[in-house]
């Protein structure tokens, strides 16, 4: 297949799909019509969910230029028109990484006021005394409102991890994570506050359980794991003594509850259990596997998330699952990967007709030593067949060959502050 349009009478010209846009007539396919989605032999792409369904489909389709509604060119016309004005090139680490920091420069201290205020709010408690709803509700509606005009921003910080403040940190990153699903569902805004409350504060009990218990890196005795699962009750106690919304508290209540009935505390099957409660149960032990824990050993994205799909519908709800890895992509922005040349890169940017191939920024040669960082969209590098060049060989887990996304981050914001 040639990377370019091929002329092949006066009416028609043969292309790839990569080359597709909205406006184009298609009058005909690379395969039969019958048992193709496409009912009519002849149709405009109007909109682009009809051309992702073209790519999903065919590897190249025939284009009459007369019925587009955008004008087409010829081969001779286009190597005419890049010898004139030269393609931009596929590498712009300058736009690529401002636009990365500046997003992340402008979440950030959305973050970590909210950061403060769990672990303000969590000490409160341990010291005896009442949160205060409105002031949490108050912070978690910031978040939202920081997560409308930025969601990548502020899931990648979601992916920013320390080996100091996990307790703290997994609350927050819950949190995020149900804000952001809630967002990508269409939930109303008050739904979505209700869940980033509990995504705060859904282990809220566990402060009344022994630290040592807690940190245990052998298996829990039977009087120690009886113990351990009073902490959803402690939860509820604590919260409704707060005066939260019965459905914060009823969230955070049941969320080690499984589809199977063999959770904890009261043995809830499925949609009996609500529907945030099913959601901060995935988030909990996703945001918990890729995390550094002294007890459990850390895994990666891709790890974490192939648990969560074996355990659809006996430890975890399947439709909430299903779309959680939608919502996530093949690679989250923020993920550490090792590319198929050997190189390392962070994942800095999606590209939703191609999720296998994302944007990212390399930051450590072959030899995995350092190197200037520099962005490559892995969509855009081709062969002369029109194949991608490099791909993802693998995930990586954060601190893989020294690099942790807690500095890079840092780096990323520091870059991005004014002089």
């Amino acid at each position: 297949m040639t990377q370019y349009t091929q002329k092949v009478n006066e009416t028609t010209l043969k292309m790839p799909v990569a080359l597709l846009q909205v406006g184009m007539f298609v009058c005909r396919l690379d395969r039969p019509w019958l048992g193709t989605p496409f009912l009519m032999q002849g149709f405009l792409i109007d909109n682009r969910e009809t051309l992702q369904s073209v790519r999903a489909l065919c590897s190249h389709v025939f284009v009459d230029p007369n019925k587009s509604l955008i004008q087409l060119r010829s081969p001779r016309e286009r190597r005419r028109s890049r010898r004139e004005t030269p393609e931009p090139p596929t590498l712009s680490p300058t736009v690529d990484r401002d636009m990365a920091r500046l997003g992340l420069r402008e979440v950030l201290p959305t973050y970590t006021r909210t950061l403060k205020g769990v672990k303000q709010a969590l000490r409160e408690v341990g010291r005896g005394h009442p949160l205060n709803p409105e002031r949490l509700a108050g912070q978690v509606d910031e978040c939202i409102n920081a997560l409308i005009d930025n969601i990548p921003a502020m899931t990648w910080l979601s992916r920013v991890k320390s080996h100091d403040d996990y307790t703290y940190e997994h609350a927050m990153h819950v949190s995020l994570l149900c804000m952001v699903f809630g967002i990508h569902c269409g939930w109303p805004r008050h739904e979505v506050r209700q869940a980033g409350l509990a995504g705060l504060l859904f282990d809220l009990g566990k402060l009344r359980i022994p630290k040592a218990l807690l940190g245990k890196p052998t298996p829990l005795a039977e009087t120690e794991w009886q113990l351990f699962r009073e902490h959803p009750k402690w939860t509820r106690y604590l919260l409704e003594k707060s005066g939260f919304e019965q459905d914060v508290v009823m969230a955070c209540y049941y969320h080690h509850e499984r589809p199977d009935g063999r959770g904890y505390p009261v043995r809830k099957l499925g949609t009996q259990v609500p529907l945030a409660a099913r959601l901060i149960h995935i988030l909990d032990a996703f945001d918990a596997m890729i995390s550094y824990r002294p007890y459990a050993q850390q895994r990666t994205v891709y790890e974490a998330i192939r648990v969560l799909y074996h355990g659809r519908n006996s430890q975890f709800d399947a439709a909430l699952v299903d779309q959680f890895i939608e919502l996530m992509g093949v690679y989250p922005m923020g993920t550490l990967v090792e590319l198929s040349s050997g190189e390392v890169a962070v994942v800095i940017g999606q590209n939703h007709d191609a999720r296998l191939l994302p944007k990212v920024a390399i930051i450590r040669d072959r030899n995995k030593n350092p190197v200037a960082e520099h962005v490559v969209n892995l969509k855009q590098l081709r062969d002369a067949e029109g194949k991608a060049r490099f791909r993802v060989k693998s995930m990586l887990l954060d601190g893989s060959y020294g690099v942790y996304m807690q500095e890079y981050t840092r780096h990323l914001v520091l870059d991005a502050s004014p002089a």
